[in-house]
């Protein structure tokens, strides 16, 4: 987190320093980002040249991070008004719906799982629509002040203009966005900074349009604390094959007997050696390995870095081989707590993008009435298969005991639980009315005089 003193005038200086200390992050963010697409430290492992050299990549990055996206996002968040308020969201929803944010959510999602944290930056388009971008960490830094609070006072995105066999760039495209204003400058490095304003556009958010999202209070990506581990997985994995390509290249040893130019020939043509006296040893010279230890270290070093990481192995017997809801929910009670806290703050994210949507569409009338983001609630769906027949029958033992409603919605093929109780009312009531007019008519009709 980038500080500075409420009411420090903005300069060339001030805007270089919050350039150099986001570029200090630069690596961490690149490591983290080639792990997850597979370029682990095991690719670039060296041997003697006469050893074979194989570099198998086994991707637990990716796993974890898309594990930990789906069981969080799998299904889109929903967005529900407390019952005390009266406020309509619509409008911002249905912003939401044309620009598919269920989608940015879990880009956005899967950044956070990567780097530790991740932005989101609102702006209104050309023609007038609020959308939402997921930006570039690595080129983006928001700034706050030094209260207890640490309120927000500005955010940047910079592009870097580089002239030919330069490693640094000669100038920066700079976006200055803070609660008021859209600022366009041109930043050039030096000694002294310096800087001129291209544009400057007010916008009606109210507040600082950019958003940070964290994985946690600490901006710890999730597999980022077991890469050491999946180093040594990779390493034993490769050496593992490694071993066994020596094996079928072993060398042949012959004890008491000297293999002649034909019995060369014989064995590379026949796979059969022959003319060779009958006290003579013919053996391959290998490196002895054992396949179970090497086994157990793999389980083991692949156990640890599920149970760091907090993810479990869904391929895992004794995790599948269970079926009861209740264990299986105490084997993804450390997995639970690790996703809840992850929802928390992205959720703090998410409420903040509520607010900024509402203000700029509040500016164009098109809300009414006041909004406070405690009006509303995010709603995370776990994406885990559900035992309806058992949750079937805790709702029959409940009714009469907890709301309908609340009841309904535990069924995890029910999406709105209030709609689906005003259906099966409509419903009962056609049938009742179809009934009774099946009765009249089947009613015996009095004889004509």
């Amino acid at each position: 987190m980038y500080t500075v003193k409420r009411g420090t005038e903005i300069t060339a200086q001030v805007l270089m320093d919050v350039i150099d200390a986001n570029d200090l992050l630069e690596p961490r963010f690149k490591k983290m980002e080639q792990y997850y697409f597979g370029q682990h430290a095991v690719l670039t492992r060296t041997r003697l040249d006469n050893e074979i050299n194989n570099r198998i990549v086994i991707n637990h990055a990716k796993y974890i991070t898309d594990t930990n996206i789906g069981y969080l996002l799998g299904s889109p968040v929903d967005y529900k008004v407390n019952d005390e308020s009266k406020v309509d969201i619509d409008p911002v929803t249905e912003a939401y719906k044309k620009q598919n944010i269920a989608d940015l959510d879990s880009e956005i999602a899967k950044d956070i799982s990567i780097f530790g944290l991740q932005h989101e930056y609102v702006y209104e388009n050309e023609d007038g629509e609020t959308k939402s971008s997921n930006v570039d960490n690595r080129a983006t830094a928001i700034v706050y002040d030094t209260s207890l609070d640490h309120k927000k006072l500005f955010a940047i995105m910079y592009t870097g203009n580089y002239s030919k066999n330069r490693k640094k760039p000669d100038t920066y495209d700079v976006t200055f966005v803070d609660s008021k204003n859209v600022i366009e400058y041109v930043l050039t490095p030096g000694k002294v900074p310096k800087f001129e304003e291209v544009t400057k556009t007010p916008h009606g958010f109210e507040l600082v349009p950019m958003i940070e999202y964290k994985n946690n209070s600490d901006y710890i990506g999730d597999f980022e604390q077991v890469i050491t581990l999946m180093d040594a997985y990779n390493i034993l994995q490769s050496d593992r094959v490694n071993d066994k390509e020596q094996f079928v290249d072993a060398v042949l040893t012959v004890y008491g007997a000297t293999l002649t130019d034909k019995n060369m020939a014989e064995l590379r043509e026949n796979r059969v050696i022959s003319g060779i006296p009958a006290d003579a040893k013919v053996s391959y010279l290998t490196k002895n390995f054992n396949e179970k230890d090497a086994d157990t270290l793999r389980k083991n070093i692949e156990a640890d870095i599920h149970k760091i990481s907090m993810t479990p192995n869904m391929t895992d017997s004794e995790f599948v081989g269970n079926s009861s809801g209740v264990a299986i929910r105490y084997k993804l009670l450390a997995f639970e707590q690790n996703t809840k806290t992850k929802e928390r703050f992205m959720e703090r994210g998410l409420m903040e993008r509520f607010q900024l949507y509402w203000n700029q569409l509040k500016a164009k009338s098109k809300t009414k009435g006041e909004f406070n983001v405690s009006d509303i609630d995010a709603v995370f769906n776990r994406n885990l298969p559900s035992n309806d027949v058992e949750v079937s029958t805790i709702v029959s033992n409940l009714d009469g005991v907890v709301s309908k409603e609340t009841l309904i919605g535990q069924l995890s093929f029910i999406k709105n639980a209030s709609k689906e109780i005003e259906k099966a009312k409509t419903e009962a009531e056609e049938r009742v009315k179809a009934l009774a007019d099946q009765f009249k008519e089947d009613e015996p009709k009095e004889p004509e005089e």
